[in-house]
């Protein structure tokens, strides 16, 4: 079973954004961290069963933290976001 980084990324207007880093594709937001967590896990699953070829393979967290680019554009500010692993069986 594959696992991908989740980064957890709190609005301004209030709730969360989550975004993958290695399924740009798959993102969602909600209200609370423990919903948008619940509904990042169920899309990431979702596009993994509805996808005619498999995911793109996940990235080692330290490659992740050092793209800067990829930070800078999705809006994360890593003093303020949440990490965390999300299964998905291929």
């Amino acid at each position: 079973m594959a696992h991908y980084v989740g980064v957890f990324v709190p609005l301004e207007a209030g709730g969360w954004r989550a975004v993958f880093p290695d399924i740009p594709q798959c993102q969602v937001e909600a209200p609370s961290l423990d919903l948008t967590v619940f509904h990042a896990a169920a899309a990431l699953a979702d596009l993994n069963q509805r996808s005619d070829r498999p995911l793109a393979p996940p990235r080692d967290f330290a490659e992740i933290r050092s793209d800067d680019g990829w930070a800078s554009a999705c809006g994360v500010d890593w003093s303020r976001s949440v990490v965390t692993m999300i299964p998905v069986r291929r």
